[in-house]
Parts: C-alpha cells; sequence; structure tokens
C-alpha cells in the first residue's frame, strides 16, 4: 500500500512538473514575442525620430514653401508612401518638427535647488538662454514667425510646446519656493515664470533674430541679461532674511 501511494504521488508530482515546464516554455514564448514587439516599435520610433530630425533641418535651411517632400525623402530616404504612413502630410511633418524642437530647448532647462536662491535662477536662465540664443533655434523661431499665421496649428503647438512650457517649468521652481518661504505667494507662479521669462528674451530675441552675433558678444550678452533678470526678479519677489 505504501508503495502504491508512492508510485502515486510520484506519477502526481512528475505531472505536475510537465505542467509547469510547459508553462515556463509558454512563459518565454509570450516574453520572447513581446520583445520582438517592443523591438520592432522602437524600431519605428527610431525612423519616425530620424525622419523628424533631418526634416527639422531641411525646414530650417529652405523654409516651408520651398522644401518639397521629394527634397525630405532625398535625405531620409524611404518613399512618399513612408512619410504619408508616418505623418499624413508635410504640415503634420512640420509639427512634428515643432515638437522636437521646443523639446530639445525646454528639456535643458537645469532645475536644481542647491545653491542660494540667486545661483538657482541664474541657472535657469544661463540653461534657457544657451539653448534659445543658438543659431539653429533662432532659425527656427524666424521660421515659426514667417509661417505662423499660415499654419496656426502649428504655431499654437509651438506656443504651447516652447514658451508655455518653458514657463511652466520655471512655474515649478517659483512655487516649490513660495511654499518654502522664499518667494512672495501673493501671485501665480505661472505669472511670475512669465514675466521672468520674458525679461530673458524680450529685447535679446529681437536683436538676434535680425542680425549675426559672433559666440563672444553671445556669451557676454547671455551674462549680462541672467545678471540683470535675476537682480530684478528676486529683487520684487524674494522673501530675505533680516
Amino acid at each position: 500500500m505504501i508503495c502504491g501511494r508512492v508510485t502515486q504521488a510520484a506519477g502526481r508530482i512528475e505531472r505536475e512538473l510537465d505542467l509547469s515546464s510547459e508553462e515556463v516554455l509558454e512563459d518565454e514564448a509570450e516574453t520572447s514575442a513581446a520583445g520582438t514587439r517592443h523591438a520592432a516599435r522602437r524600431a519605428r520610433e527610431s525612423k519616425r525620430d530620424r525622419i523628424v530630425r533631418l526634416a527639422a533641418d531641411l525646414f530650417l535651411e529652405k523654409g516651408y514653401d520651398s522644401l518639397t517632400i521629394n527634397d525630405i525623402i532625398e535625405v531620409t530616404g524611404g518613399s512618399k508612401g513612408t512619410i504619408y504612413t508616418k505623418f499624413g502630410s508635410k504640415e503634420k511633418l512640420l509639427e512634428a518638427v515643432v515638437e522636437k524642437m521646443c523639446r530639445d530647448v525646454t528639456i535643458h532647462i537645469e532645475i536644481t535647488r542647491t545653491g542660494t536662491l540667486d545661483e538657482q535662477l541664474a541657472r535657469i536662465g544661463h540653461s534657457f538662454l544657451d539653448m534659445v540664443l543658438t543659431e539653429k533655434v533662432l532659425k527656427f523661431h524666424r521660421l515659426m514667425t514667417s509661417i505662423g499665421g499660415q499654419f496656426p496649428e502649428a504655431g499654437r503647438l509651438f506656443y504651447d510646446t516652447g514658451p508655455r512650457q518653458a514657463c511652466g517649468i520655471i512655474a515649478s521652481w517659483i512655487a516649490h519656493c513660495q511654499e518654502t518661504g522664499q518667494i512672495r505667494a501673493d501671485e501665480e507662479p505661472f505669472q511670475l515664470a512669465v514675466l521672468f521669462h520674458d525679461m530673458l528674451i524680450g529685447d535679446q530675441m529681437l536683436k538676434w533674430m535680425t542680425s549675426a552675433v559672433d559666440d563672444e558678444a553671445r556669451i557676454r550678452r547671455i551674462d549680462d541679461t541672467v545678471r540683470l533678470a535675476v537682480k530684478l526678479f528676486l529683487g520684487g519677489c524674494a522673501i530675505r532674511s533680516a
């Protein structure tokens, strides 16, 4: 009897092991399939990103009206079908370029909590202007200024993902400083961020969009602009300890 029960138990364990092995194989197959799908999705995304990156340079070089789909294909490869499948039209490709260009700026805004209030705000100003006042971004602003009326959707997208997003990032820093009692809290953080943003670029953007500036003058102007903007902004908003 004992031998019979042992034999039955051994058989049951063997069957359970077989089932477990099948489940493991099924899990491995599902994992492999999921990995393949993820890799394919990454490949599709990277190909799309590559088209957007290369198209951005073409839009900046030729403008919207002078740039053709054939010009884009010549640089990116593929076919018209690829462009229309991924973007739908040249205008939608432009919108993807707008998002990329704006993201490349806002992602570099440096928000850190180390150092004095003046040092933190100066880092924000420098990291922002160092990107916004590059020749590539200035060309991008010229492009959007010239076609914003023609393509209002792209214009709205530019504002939402560019200036508005930048102000939102600065506003998050201001809100934290208000919560910690370092900046007066009787004004909305976003409105204060807009004021600081405009102090940084208002005069500089107009000057640089209409004239060439060498690197030495560029660095000097950025330093002077950030120093003055930080001084005036914190002079009116900071709560200094006695």
